[in-house]
């Protein structure tokens, strides 16, 4: 370790070095003892010096079962963008450990990865810079080197990267389109720990909204999320009275807890709600060009919208 990380807290050192992991993964490996500084367990908060030694330990053999192939929507030396479909995992979680969106994007790179490495150079490894849920479709965004990474990370905070879904939902919305604001929290009165509600307390959350098209019993809108919170759109058109048609989670619970009730992780995919990640727009944090990329809406969600008709 080199002197640039003097004084740096070990979880944030981690964390940064290993941004394919959450910052509570990096946590958890150091508590359990995964995780070893100059072979001694240490606390996430412990101080690093120049010339110390992490050694982190990984469970189990990889699960070498390649990756279900995704369509490439966008290709350059430092990002790559993919048409996630709908019941595929972004990332290993629960019992879900392949098969995964981030499996195929490193699979796809696997040649660039061991040149990088073979060269002493460890910084290119794709990582997610957005994630989608399982039941949702669309674009995902994988920046291919570290440096890449942080650089779209701080394009998202400040809000220079521009987001529009498409969203198939129940019943006819009375307003042609509309602001939502309504902050969001985790909801305290589930049993479902994913879910999130409209909180007072909750964080600042703000969707605007237009509709395309009125069915007679539905209606398909476009959503621009202004802020990036976990499962925004499915909350806030939720809290109009108009949930993502198949959005059991958001529609009713009863029924997603019937759906999970067999399952071990409610992590996993149970159902494809139509919500579909259709266009992602900003300034290429290396070549400076205007960047935007689309995502056709999949067939079975032309499928549905043909049988509306």
């Amino acid at each position: 370790m080199d002197g640039a990380s003097d004084g740096l807290r070990a979880d944030a050192y981690l964390s940064r070095e290993l941004a394919f992991l959450s910052r509570g993964r990096v946590r958890q490996k150091i508590q359990m003892g995964e995780s070893l500084l100059n072979g001694r367990r240490y606390s996430t908060a412990t101080r690093l010096r120049s010339g110390d030694r992490i050694t982190i330990a990984w469970r189990g053999p990889p699960d070498l079962r390649q990756a279900t192939p995704v369509p490439v929507l966008f290709e350059d030396d430092f990002l790559l963008a993919l048409d996630k479909p709908a019941g595929m995992v972004s990332h290993p979680v629960g019992r879900t450990r392949a098969g995964t969106l981030v499996q195929f994007a490193r699979e796809r790179c696997a040649r660039d990865i061991r040149a990088s490495l073979e060269r002493g150079d460890m910084s290119f490894y794709p990582t997610l810079v957005n994630r989608l849920d399982a039941g949702t479709s669309g674009i995902v965004l994988v920046a291919k080197t570290r440096d890449t990474h942080r650089a779209m990370q701080a394009l998202t905070v400040s809000r220079q990267v521009a987001k529009e879904y498409i969203a198939l939902v129940e019943g006819r919305m009375s307003q042609a389109d509309g602001r939502i604001e309504l902050p969001l929290g985790p909801d305290k009165h589930s049993s479902v720990r994913l879910k999130m509600a409209g909180r007072a307390d909750g964080l600042p959350s703000v969707t605007t909204y237009d509709v395309l098209w009125l069915f007679a019993a539905q209606s398909l809108v476009r959503a621009v999320p202004l802020t990036g919170r976990q499962h925004q759109i499915r909350v806030h058109l939720a809290s109009l009275g108009h949930p993502v048609v198949g959005d059991l989670l958001y529609h009713d619970e009863r029924l997603f807890l019937a759906h999970v009730n067999a399952r071990v992780d409610e992590n996993d995919a149970v159902a494809r709600h139509f919500l579909h990640a259709s266009r992602m727009e900003f300034v290429h944090p290396v070549t400076g060009a205007k960047t935007r990329i689309d995502a056709p809406l999949p067939q079975d969600f032309l499928s549905i919208l043909a049988r509306l008709e």
